[in-house]
């Protein structure tokens, strides 16, 4: 979903992939959610690159065998034979398996250049993930920072970049209600059991809620890649905004949810529309393809490559307290498992 149109940088050339993609040689990148729409589509596009390596994630091999074909069809003919291309079995609502992902990548490379944190779900029926979070906070926010926080030394280690994809229906998150995230217990669980209450009564008007759950979610990606960027100035740290993009995910919404889908995109996107994976896909592979030094690292980038101006962004995603609130959770909440 597209973000503010305001900017403060020169939007990119939208032209053919196959002429925009600089050479990849040497990189590893790792797409999640690389199996189906936005992922795929960025990952054939990144082969042209020809990098050393790139993950796909998902949580199905099989889901994956199409894409990879493709990839490598799409690799350039000196690296037909050199570049890997390969599934990495990770289901991000569930922290166990992100985490046996990334010990897979720390096991096997050294460095990673670009980290596309792209998988999510959107305005799917209440439900929890493995470890008990809201499934759009947990799948969409928890599971990338886990990914990210363990694959940090890689990145580091590379002057790698990490590119988060939101959406423009973060705006409609009030904020982030961290209480009632994930279910607590005993006393100090007060405060969450009163959110858990009003949770209750959202999820009786299951469109709208749905809807801010995931809101909240790309909320938390905005803040989480400025946070993440000023902790770790050596690693580029960006969020980004497809547009309103046709994928699988959006055609298998209900009547309500597509309509909801269809308003935004003649509300907010101008002349694009609704969009294909293929041209949905062209920020986030800009974002991590262009030099590093044109990327206002901590930013949010709208489609192609034009930076959204501070005073365009709704008030919660201008909220530094919240991000190092957000950031501060998330630390706790990963401290388990780091």
């Amino acid at each position: 979903m597209p973000h503010a149109e305001s900017a403060t940088t020169k939007p990119a050339p939208q032209g053919d992939s196959d002429k925009t993609i600089p050479s990849l040689a040497g990189q590893v990148i790792l797409i999640t959610g690389g199996t189906g729409g936005l992922g795929a589509a960025s990952a054939v596009q990144l082969a042209r690159g020809g990098p050393a390596r790139i993950y796909v994630s998902g949580r199905r091999e099989s889901a994956a065998a199409t894409v990879i074909d493709t990839m490598r069809a799409a690799l350039p003919t000196s690296s037909t034979s050199t570049t890997d291309v390969r599934f990495l079995r990770c289901d991000l609502a569930d922290l166990a398996s992100v985490c046996a992902a990334a010990d897979e990548v720390l096991a096997r490379d050294a460095r990673l250049d670009v980290l596309l944190a792209n998988a999510g779900v959107a305005a799917v029926p209440p439900a929890r993930t493995s470890d008990g979070y809201e499934v759009h906070f947990g799948t969409n926010h928890v599971g990338h920072a886990l990914l990210v926080r363990k694959l940090l030394p890689l990145l580091q280690a590379a002057s790698g970049r990490v590119v988060f994809v939101t959406s423009f229906g973060y705006r409609g998150a009030w904020g982030i209600p961290f209480a009632s995230i994930k279910p607590q217990e005993g006393a100090a669980a007060t405060e969450g059991k009163q959110q858990q209450q009003q949770k209750s009564q959202e999820w009786t008007v299951p469109v709208v809620s749905r809807w801010t759950r995931y809101a909240e979610s790309k909320l938390a990606n905005i803040l989480y890649a400025r946070e993440l960027a000023e902790r770790y100035p050596e690693v580029a740290s960006v969020s980004v905004t497809p547009g309103f993009v046709a994928t699988g995910m959006t055609e298998g919404m209900g009547l309500w949810d597509r309509a909801m889908v269809r308003a935004g995109s003649h509300l907010f996107s101008g002349r694009r529309g609704i969009v294909s994976a293929e041209d949905g896909a062209r920020n986030q592979v800009w974002a991590a393809t262009v030099d590093r030094g044109a990327l206002a690292t901590g930013g949010l980038y709208d489609p192609v490559g034009v930076l959204a101006a501070e005073k365009s962004l709704m008030g919660p995603a201008r909220d530094r307290e919240l991000g190092r609130r957000l950031w501060d959770w998330t630390e706790g909440e990963l401290k388990g498992w780091l």
